[in-house]
């Protein structure tokens, strides 16, 4: 039996790697939910003691250190409180200083989300092709024990964590046994429903320690982070898994539970987008530059609120004797401001009252600046067409260039993944078999994403058909040359096929080429050579 000490040691264990990465980890997340999270997330604290957050402070606008004495926050958004601001509303922390006033002005762009949500709705607006044995198939209705499909597990759940922090760890489980109710037989687990196969997510913050096998692919041991909520209160629990089974800690290294499972492995898997290069088990994320960008965005929106604020009130310059000794101008009724009357010389002047004017080059240049932001992000995404040519509007084939792009980065993701939804198949039916499955049992999964994606229009397909019958009309002098070039183009015209595809319309170009050079050596026209009379010769071929 371990005593106290010993699991104290085991639940603050933490692995290099995570400590590491935990808090690039949370920013993206926070990235990706926007909102209050992103406003109030607090990364650290900087040499002065104040948190960092997403929005960064200028050193003009840290508190005067003489005045530290005399600070007293606001209820409930006291800044050195990690979770300050929660629940409140924004405009409560627009005061008198300029950085909470920007903090609390400037809403938080969604850039990331955007991205990522535009990426799968193309992906899952095709339908994914799914077999394997029947025991699979049932799991697949019902993946996590709330009557979740596979479909929407992986569009809504899995697909927008794994993309976004470019891993994911996923647990699975039998489900736990109803309150009040005992488990005597196996007709018990049947009638219960206790042989069935929950899965959930483990975000990698809450991963904290793990050991890998030799091959770095499974997990031999791990502890995660659970938060259970009673209700009241939300506890925070530290579990440990082994092959043989689970121990559930408190914070004060007590054991709440001890769960065995026949499963023979850790019944936890991470998922990858990317791995980073110099990490064992860390992914990388192809989402980082644009969640870099969300923040730069963000955080120059902010100074541009702040600039156009001040030059909406502008600074009066006048008399100086006219100012009281509180800083305020006498104005009289109606609002009327006299001026200072001078009569020394022999001569009545009046000294005037001036507007002094806001330099408005520097607001230009950070409009500019996000307007740069905004491309940049939409070219990370795939989201950007090709300017339109001065002369006149773009052919379909100059519009392909970039769908072509868009089409192989939504290939790339799909075939992520189909790649995690198989690993994901496979621990499923080690839960459902109560132990590894035979391998003819594994063999059997079958998971296709597609691997083409409707990006034209109607107007883009139907004038890219025209130009390449047009330009397949006027080849046959050249057979060989000609057949490549039409192949390639047809590749950009249709990305995303199958390699029997491909091979066949490349072998349908290569037939007409050929009749229409063999016609040629007739000595017919190529002007009078029917369309109808071509394709006829292709099918006697």
């Amino acid at each position: 039996m371990m005593h106290h000490r010993e699991s104290l040691e085991l639940i603050s264990r933490r692995h290099v790697e995570w400590q590491e990465h935990h808090q690039r980890w949370r920013w993206l997340l926070d990235s990706l939910e926007g909102g209050e999270r992103y406003r109030h997330a607090v990364y650290g604290y900087d040499r002065r003691g104040l948190p960092v957050r997403n929005l960064i402070r200028h050193k003009r606008e840290y508190p005067d250190p003489r005045e530290a004495d005399s600070f007293a926050p606001l209820p409930g958004t006291d800044p050195f409180t990690p979770l300050s601001g929660f629940g409140t509303d924004p405009a409560t922390l627009a005061t008198d200083d300029d950085y909470e006033l920007r903090r609390a002005r400037t809403p938080v762009p969604t850039f990331l989300a955007e991205a990522i949500e535009t990426h799968l709705a193309r992906l899952f607006a095709r339908e994914v092709k799914r077999s394997g044995p029947d025991a699979l198939m049932d799991w697949w209705q019902d993946v996590d024990g709330c009557g979740t499909t596979i479909d929407q597990w992986m569009a809504e759940t899995v697909a927008p964590l794994l993309l976004t922090l470019g891993q994911l760890d996923i647990c699975f489980d039998h489900p736990p046994a109803p309150a009040g109710e005992s488990i005597e037989t196996g007709a018990d687990v049947v009638r219960l429903g206790l042989d069935t196969c929950v899965a959930s997510c483990i975000l990698p913050e809450n991963m904290l320690w793990w050991r890998l096998d030799d091959q770095g692919k499974r997990y031999l041991e791990c502890l995660v982070l659970e938060r259970h909520d009673s209700g009241e209160t939300i506890n925070t629990c530290y579990r440990h898994w082994t092959s043989e089974g689970s121990t559930l800690y408190a914070e004060d290294g007590e054991v709440l539970a001890k769960t065995p499972h026949p499963f023979g492995q850790v019944p936890i898997i991470r998922l990858f987008d990317r791995r980073k290069p110099r990490c064992r088990n860390i992914g990388q994320s192809r989402y980082e530059g644009i969640a870099e960008r969300q923040r730069e965005y963000y955080n120059r929106d902010s100074e541009l609120i702040l600039s156009d604020t001040t030059q909406a009130h502008p600074l009066l310059q006048g008399p100086e004797d006219y100012v009281q000794p509180d800083g305020s101008v006498p104005i009289g009724p109606g609002w009327l401001l006299p001026k200072k009357k001078n009569s020394q010389g022999g001569q009545t002047t009046y000294e005037g009252f001036d507007i002094v004017e806001f330099p408005k080059d520097s607001a230009e240049s950070i409009r500019r600046n996000k307007a740069d932001l905004r491309d940049d992000v939409d070219r990370d995404a795939s989201l950007i067409r090709t300017p339109v040519r001065e002369a006149g509007a773009q052919s379909g084939l100059a519009k392909m260039l970039d769908q072509a792009d868009g089409n192989n980065r939504l290939a790339k993701i799909a075939r992520v993944l189909a790649q995690a939804e198989r690993v994901v198949a496979e621990f499923a039916l080690t839960v459902l078999s109560d132990g590894p499955p035979p391998v003819s049992t594994v063999a059997a999964i079958e998971i296709v994403y597609p691997a083409e994606f409707d990006l034209y229009t109607a107007d883009a397909v139907a004038r890219a058909t025209a130009d390449f019958q047009a330009l397949a009309t006027r080849a046959g002098t050249l057979p060989t040359c000609e057949g490549l070039m039409l192949a390639r183009l047809l590749r950009l015209c249709l990305p995303g096929l199958s390699d029997p595809q491909y091979a066949e319309c490349e072998q349908e170009i290569a037939n007409y080429l050929a009749c229409k050079a063999q016609r040629q050596d007739t000595g017919l026209p190529s002007d009078q050579i029917d369309p109808r009379d071509v394709f006829q010769d292709i099918n006697v071929l």
